[in-house]
């Protein structure tokens, strides 16, 4: 997963992050953490990522990879300013960068989206099933039942556009409710 993309811009953060095949001297860096669990004796290949925490910590992630065509895979920065968000083919890790221990998993297997809206404070995640906003404190809101054909349209004002087949759905920024109609196009 050397490839995966890294979108430390979507929101500020207090951390740098980068590829480990990017860097030199992959071997100083002694603290080595595999995901998922937080492991020091070894795990799953797949993302390898240097981390340097606000703090000054260094330590390697190994972020265990579900190779799944079609779904995300990304690094981004998070609502949450110390907060690491990795997506690499499944459902996505959320880790403390200053902790390595405090991590946790999102339960959206099939994500296939991230759409920051850094004025908002808000990270979408559109995948099979729904939208799903989550600010610094972890889920705000989730929109009523898309489908895995729901393909993104695009923020329009306080609202995202999504269509499924002949049906536009308008989800509210604010709360998630979501209106039904026929798309006109």
């Amino acid at each position: 997963m050397s490839d995966t993309p890294l979108w430390l811009d979507a929101f500020a953060h207090d951390f740098e992050v980068a590829h480990e095949r990017t860097l030199r001297g992959m071997s100083k860096v002694k603290e080595r953490v595999y995901y998922p669990g937080a492991r020091r004796d070894g795990g799953h290949d797949g993302a390898w990522l240097r981390i340097t925490a606000s703090t000054g910590r260094m330590w390697t992630g190994v972020f265990a990879s579900d190779l799944v065509a079609g779904r995300l895979s990304l690094v981004a920065s998070w609502p949450e300013p110390s907060t690491l968000f990795v997506s690499v083919g499944g459902g996505p890790y959320l880790v403390d960068t200053r902790d390595p221990d405090a991590w946790s998993r999102i339960d959206l297997p099939t994500v296939r989206r991230y759409a920051p809206q850094a004025d908002l404070g808000l990270a979408l995640l559109l995948d099979d099933d729904r939208l799903s906003a989550y600010d610094a404190a972890g889920l705000a809101w989730e929109s009523d039942h898309l489908g895995p054909a729901a393909e993104w349209l695009g923020r329009l004002d306080d609202e995202v556009h999504v269509r499924t087949g002949d049906q536009l759905h308008r989800v509210s920024l604010r709360h998630g409710g979501t209106v039904v109609e026929p798309a006109s196009w």
